[in-house]
Order: structure tokens, then C-alpha cells, then sequence
């Protein structure tokens, strides 16, 4: 039986694992003998398997002794799922349901627990840290409406490309309530197991925003 007909074998983030070994320094033979696996091995992990379950287990452990981030990396958020619906439509679920409908329980429904989430610069891990950045959009603008212009998706994730009209009604960024309504573009990535969004990336201008609701570029401290 070949690894590929093994249940116990999963496909997995070859990319993922491709930047932890980047970013503690070490080619790929050096990987593979510090994993106790071959160069060949490696290989086929960065491209995304599928191995068995140990092996992404033993691989992770060797990064890890060298990254206290990658100690701290849900085991998760490595291996590929499938999913009932397409990366589209979850994906439009996503904005339409939490943000255009503010509806903060369906993020218990549509992120993993151990979701990561990179956005403003900062790393959030976990739905509840997630829950208040959301909310602390909401509290700040009413109402609020994203428009989805394009997503190009993959498999397990996709990019949309979007843009958004709010007004100002509560404090952000320490900003008092100014009632101006502005409109942002952006992009989301995500991408999805099990239906859950695993990992998320939010790009969109901040000084931007400040911008058009001080009138000037300064981020307020």
C-alpha cells in the first residue's frame, strides 16, 4: 500500500511548513536530520504530502525546539480539510453574516477555535480575541456595509477583494464619534477546513481611515 492509500495519511500546508523551516535557518537536509527523516521526506511535506500524521508531528517538534512561535503553532492549522461548500461561498458567508448582518455568534460557526488571524500588524489567535476586534468595528460604525468586488479562491482558501462604507458613531482607534461616513478598500484572505475559516489575513489602509475621519495622517497615539 502506498503512503497515499493510507487512512492514516494526511495532505498538508506544504507552504506553511516551508516558512518555518525558512524562518529558523535551515535547508532542507539540515531538516531532515534534525526531524530523523530524509532530505526526500522533507520535500514532500513542502509540498504538501500527504504523510502520516506522526511525521508532521515529529517534523513540527524539531522546528519548534528552535521557535517558540512555531511551539505555540496549532497542529490544526497544518493539516488540509475538506470542505461541504467553496472557499467563494464561504467567504461571502463570512462578511455578509458578521459584518453587513452584525452578527457575532455566527463567528463561533464559521472560525476554528484556534483560528489566527494577522491584521493591523498584530497576530490574534483564538475567536474570542477575533470576537472583539469585530466588535469594536461594529460599536465604532452604524451602519456598516461591505461590498465584495472579486474573489479569486484555490481549493481550501481565497483572497476577496472589497471595499466598505461606514459611519462614525462610536470611538476607534481612539477617535471620538466625528458621524462622517467614509469608504475603504481592502483584501481578505482566508482559508478553511471544515467549513472554518483557520486562518485569516486583513490588509487595509489604517492611516487611510485616520485620515478621513481627523482630516489628518497622524495616528492617534
Amino acid at each position: 500500500m502506498s503512503t497515499a492509500d493510507d487512512p492514516r495519511s494526511v495532505p498538508v500546508d506544504g507552504d506553511r511548513l516551508r516558512k518555518f523551516r525558512h524562518t529558523i535557518g535551515l535547508t532542507q537536509e539540515e531538516a531532515a536530520a534534525r526531524s530523523g527523516y530524509t532530505e526526500r521526506l522533507i520535500r514532500k511535506l513542502e509540498r504538501g504530502g500527504p504523510v502520516q500524521l506522526q511525521t508532521v508531528k515529529d517534523v513540527l517538534e524539531a522546528y519548534a525546539q528552535l521557535s517558540e512561535e512555531i511551539s505555540t503553532y496549532p497542529l490544526e492549522l497544518i493539516l488540509l480539510h475538506r470542505n461541504s461548500q467553496t472557499p467563494e461561498k464561504l467567504i461571502r458567508n463570512w462578511f455578509d453574516r458578521v459584518f453587513n448582518q452584525r452578527d457575532l455568534a455566527a463567528i463561533d460557526e464559521l472560525m476554528h477555535p484556534e483560528v489566527v488571524l494577522f491584521a493591523e500588524g498584530e497576530t490574534r489567535i483564538g475567536r474570542q480575541i477575533i470576537r472583539e476586534r469585530v466588535a469594536a468595528i461594529l460599536r465604532g460604525f452604524d451602519p456598516l456595509h461591505i461590498e465584495i468586488e472579486n474573489i479569486i479562491a484555490g481549493p481550501d482558501h481565497g483572497v476577496a477583494y472589497w471595499h466598505v462604507e461606514k459611519t462614525h458613531v462610536g470611538e476607534f482607534l481612539g477617535i471620538p464619534a466625528t458621524g462622517k461616513t467614509v469608504t475603504l478598500r481592502g483584501s481578505s484572505y482566508a482559508k478553511f477546513a471544515h467549513d472554518q475559516i483557520i486562518e485569516g489575513r486583513d490588509h487595509w489602509d489604517v492611516q487611510d481611515l485616520v485620515q478621513k475621519l481627523t482630516g489628518h495622517p497622524s495616528k492617534p497615539v
